[in-house]
């Protein structure tokens, strides 16, 4: 009698390891060719191993990069042509000459939304403080009016630590707008809305320290007083 069907299942590795057997003298290519390109090829045609490749990819009747056929690639036929086949020799760039990346309507916004002089020498006109800039500008304008290097050394009321250009840019914004700016209402309003927060941090700061002082004096009382536990 045979043996049984499950002492046979358990024997058997439940995983098996290693790679699956190929006869290595039998070669399959990596990718198959669709049937109408193998039609287009020549079959006498044959890789030249002593020509470049763009040599022998023109006796099989295609370029050597299709990107730089453009627009022509989509004719019925092949195109044929030596500026095809190869790229265009690079010209030589001086070290000294600015590279231009393509992007110069990105990098004039951008210096536009700064403040900055853009590309084409166009300046971008000056932009309003807003309330808090004008706050701390303000405090700065009544201490050292135009000594901006005595700005950049305070660091209580250049808090941000601003360079000297860029106060001096503050500056000139806060003097431009400096009847004109509607927010100038709202300068006491924040003023008056800093000054409270700061007082309700205090308080609350206060009121934290009250709260663990009261509680390790209560602690500390009932460790020297314990309770008496009566029969």
């Amino acid at each position: 009698m045979g043996g049984s069907r499950r002492k046979y299942k358990r024997s058997r590795a439940k995983v098996r390891v290693g790679l699956p057997r190929r006869n290595p003298n039998v070669f399959k290519p990596a990718f198959n060719l669709p049937p109408k390109l193998k039609t287009l090829l020549d079959p006498l045609s044959k890789w030249d191993d002593k020509g470049s490749v763009i040599e022998n990819y023109k006796s099989f009747g295609v370029v050597s990069n299709p990107n730089f056929l453009g627009v022509r690639a989509r004719t019925a036929h092949i195109v044929e042509s030596d500026d095809l086949q190869m790229p265009p020799a690079d010209e030589p760039v001086s070290e000294f000459e600015p590279v231009d990346s393509g992007s110069d309507l990105e990098e004039d916004d951008l210096k536009s939304a700064l403040g900055k002089k853009r590309r084409d020498g166009k300046h971008t006109s000056l932009q309003p403080l807003t309330a808090t800039q004008r706050v701390h500008v303000k405090r700065l304008v009544e201490k050292y009016g135009d000594d901006y290097q005595g700005m950049f050394m305070d660091i209580k009321l250049n808090n941000l630590q601003h360079s000297v250009a860029t106060l001096e840019k503050l500056c000139k914004r806060y003097h431009k707008f400096k009847d004109q700016n509607p927010m100038l209402v709202e300068e006491h309003a924040i003023t008056t809305s800093l000054n409270q927060q700061r007082f309700i941090a205090v308080l609350a700061a206060t009121a934290s320290l009250d709260k663990v002082r009261t509680s390790m004096r209560f602690w500390s009382s009932s460790r020297k007083s314990p309770t008496k536990i009566r029969r």
